[in-house]
């Protein structure tokens, strides 16, 4: 400590670190590590102004990446320990269960983990370096390991010598696009190859979020996102205007008196959400569509008979989805087909046809696919209507086509 204080000029003592400005700017021309942090921890940063509090703030960021630093490199000699090559693969998994079980992560988060340090450490000694020196966050340092995974370690020196100056002084987002970049330079064949592949396994998911909302991601070539986006936004702006045109036009003919957010004051986000939801109704009412257990694919909720009427705020169930509010469902209700169901309410049961009849009647894969929701298989939850609707128990072996058997 008094070796440290000697090379500040004897500018700050000890005793007044706590609340001193000229500290914390001082701060900024030490190297991250212990004594750093020793000086930081007695700072009281309430004494100090706004200026001197995001300083503090600063510094201690960079005390958070030379810990990241100091992490990646044992991570990176865990790797280091030598083994025959024979034993290769079965020392790697050892070592990521090892870590996991140490580190509470998971083997396959273990794994990737010990990759990015080793390639950190090993591979990309410049970036690592800024890292430690607080330059850069582990955030920046992980975008450049994942980049170059698959790349050669000439190409990989190639790239980091591309992205490393600006770096410090680039958000992760634009050093990302950095890194992107200098990949594509760096092994354009490469580059292309992970393209192809990316563009055979595009797709569409479905993501469940918490208040009875849920995203769709697709994931597509660029320049087709692109595309999509624009036609969205486009659709969105035209609404816009149209309904801005009409309040206008109210406005102007009579008072208006509602608080509500009617016209033009809908947010352009909200509108290009609703613009992709207009051309999923307008597909799903399209003739020649496949149907599912012989009804036409559509938007199922189930709600018990109370809450539909308003007698219950009982929860109801979006198939494909999960629990819903009753408000939520009575929304829906306005513009919806209904079916009605009614189990005896002892038994749950709706039909039992015997050994009689081995295909189900329409009326009864309409009554299991909605009392399931889902396959019954343990730990599946594929959409009931997706799946086949079979005897539990084989019809050949006395299994009854009923509700329940």
């Amino acid at each position: 400590m008094s070796n440290l204080l000697d090379a500040m000029g004897n500018e700050v003592d000890a005793a007044d670190v706590a609340g001193d400005a000229r500290a914390v700017e001082l701060l900024a021309e030490i190297e991250p590590g212990p004594l750093a942090m020793m000086l930081l921890a007695g700072i009281e940063v309430s004494a100090l102004d706004e200026g001197a509090r995001i300083d503090v703030a600063a510094a201690w960021e960079r005390q958070q990446s030379w810990v990241a630093a100091r992490a990646q490199a044992a991570l990176a000699e865990v790797v280091a320990v030598p083994v025959r090559a024979s034993e290769m693969v079965a020392a790697q998994e050892w070592r990521a269960e090892l870590v996991a079980a140490s580190l509470r992560w998971s083997p396959m988060s273990a794994a990737n983990r010990l990759e990015v340090a080793d390639r950190l450490v090993r591979h990309l000694p410049l970036a690592f370096g800024l890292l430690t020196a607080g330059d850069i966050s582990f955030r920046h340092a992980w975008v450049l390991a994942d980049a170059v995974a698959e790349l050669l370690p000439a190409e990989m020196m190639a790239v980091e010598a591309k992205v490393v100056e600006r770096a410090p002084s680039q958000t992760v987002a634009q050093f990302r696009r950095s890194v992107r970049r200098a990949v594509i330079e760096a092994a354009p064949e490469f580059a292309a190859a992970q393209h192809a592949n990316a563009v055979r396994a595009r797709g569409v998911r479905r993501v469940a979020y918490p208040d009875g909302m849920a995203a769709v991601v697709a994931v597509m070539p660029a320049a087709d996102a692109e595309t999509v986006y624009l036609a969205l936004d486009a659709d969105a702006r035209k609404t816009a205007a149209e309904a801005g045109a009409q309040v206008r036009t109210t406005a102007r003919t009579a008072a208006h008196t509602t608080g509500a957010v009617t016209g033009d004051e809908m947010p352009i986000d909200a509108r290009r959400a609703d613009a992709l939801l207009a051309w999923a109704q307008q597909a799903l009412a399209a003739p020649g569509l496949p149907t599912r257990q012989g009804r036409r694919v559509e938007v199922q909720v189930v709600i018990d008979l109370p809450t539909l009427l308003g007698l219950a705020d009982n929860p109801a169930e979006l198939v494909g989805y999960g629990p819903i509010t009753a408000g939520a469902a009575g929304a829906l209700a306005a513009d919806a087909r209904w079916r009605r169901l009614v189990v005896d309410p002892v038994t749950g049961c709706l039909l039992d046809y015997g050994t009689r009849v081995y295909r189900p009647p329409q009326e009864l894969v309409d009554y299991v696919v909605a009392r399931d929701r889902h396959c019954r298989f343990p730990g599946c939850h594929r959409r009931a209507d997706t799946c086949d609707v079979d005897h539990v128990h084989p019809a050949g072996m006395g299994g009854k086509t009923a509700a329940r058997s």
